[in-house]
Parts: structure tokens; sequence; C-alpha cells
């Protein structure tokens, strides 16, 4: 949706007013990000994941020993 265009048109309820459609413009911009910037992110987020699953593995291990079931393996 082109909000700058709805406002010009008339598509916009009267209490929009040019500012809050360039607002919103505005945010819509800064939403974007290069390339780079998300693959950064995708990777902090894959190294989190591979945290709690290491997190995960030794809670597993913990609750075994806490069972006896350690030294069965």
């Amino acid at each position: 949706m082109n909000n700058r265009r709805d406002f010009f048109n008339g598509c916009l309820p009267g209490n929009w007013t040019e500012a809050e459609v360039n607002k919103e413009e505005q945010k819509e911009e800064r939403q974007r990000k290069d390339l780079a910037t998300l693959l950064a992110e995708l990777e902090e987020i894959k190294n989190g994941f591979e945290k709690i699953q290491e997190k995960q593995i030794r809670l597993q291990n913990l609750m075994k020993f806490y069972r006896g079931e350690l030294a069965a393996e």
C-alpha cells in the first residue's frame, strides 16, 4: 500500500495527516535491511539454537545421572 498516494487520493481516513503518512513511510524504510545484516542476524539466531541444544543435552545428561541411568550406558 502506498500511503502517500492513498493520502492524496483521499483514500485514508480524515484524521490522517501528511506527517503521519511520512512517518509510516519512514517506518517501512527502517524495517528494510541489507542482505549482510540479515545474514548476520540469521547466524546469531542459529548460534542461539545451538546453545539451547547444548544446554538441553547437558540437562538430559544431568537427569540421567540423577536417575542413575548414566552408569548403565
